[in-house]
């Protein structure tokens, strides 16, 4: 973690299991007027079509990820990483730096005192050192699964990725906070608020 005397403005990393409602503590923020910075739509943005992620995983995987149009089908890819630990591997050698570097970029350009980087990621792609603390989000395994289910992911599948994020210990371990969302909304909402009280009574 950076120091906090460190100039530019304070970051959060909001992090921790799939499904365990990262995004959903991160949108809370969001609607403070805080920036906030998503993960997985960064690298939905840097994977479309001609974008530097996508390049790279047409020389890595080859153009069967492809649909008919040049696109990257990342479900059809997700569905072979998460069944594989070296295409795992591959793929995230592949992601993480070109995240790093952007999620960099944009908080240098931002002109706020507070910005919010949401993500399961945060370890492996490098990000603790930007942060100026750290959230792990946590919740039951049945939880987790239950919020998989509604997405519509198949049973393998949720299993799956449940297994897959094998640096969760290190990123919780790393946390300054934990938050275990498995309640309502607006009990999770309360106790983000308890958390952190100067991020919400200014920008």
């Amino acid at each position: 973690m950076r120091s906090t005397e460190s100039k530019g403005p304070r970051i959060l990393g909001i992090g921790g299991a799939v499904a365990s409602g990262k995004s959903t503590v991160a949108a809370l923020f969001e609607e403070k007027g805080i920036p906030v910075i998503l993960l997985d739509d960064l690298a939905r943005e840097l994977s479309r079509k001609g974008k530097p992620l996508w390049r790279l995983i047409v020389l890595a995987f080859g153009r069967f990820f492809l649909d008919g149009q040049g696109n990257l089908e990342r479900r059809k890819l997700a569905r072979l990483v998460f069944r594989s630990w070296p295409m795992l591997f591959c793929l995230n050698n592949l992601a993480h730096p070109l995240l790093f570097w952007e999620v960099r970029r944009r908080c240098q350009r931002l002109r706020a005192d507070f910005v919010v980087v949401e993500g399961a990621v945060l370890f492996e792609a490098g990000l603790c050192p930007l942060l100026s603390d750290l959230l792990f989000v946590d919740a039951p395994w049945h939880v987790r699964r239950e919020r998989l289910q509604k997405k519509g992911l198949q049973e393998k599948e949720i299993v799956l990725r449940l297994s897959a994020q094998r640096f969760l210990p290190a990123l919780r371990r790393r946390a300054s906070k934990v938050l275990i969302n498995d309640s309502s909304i607006e009990l999770l909402e309360h106790r983000v608020f308890f958390l952190f009280p100067d991020w919400f009574s200014r920008k």
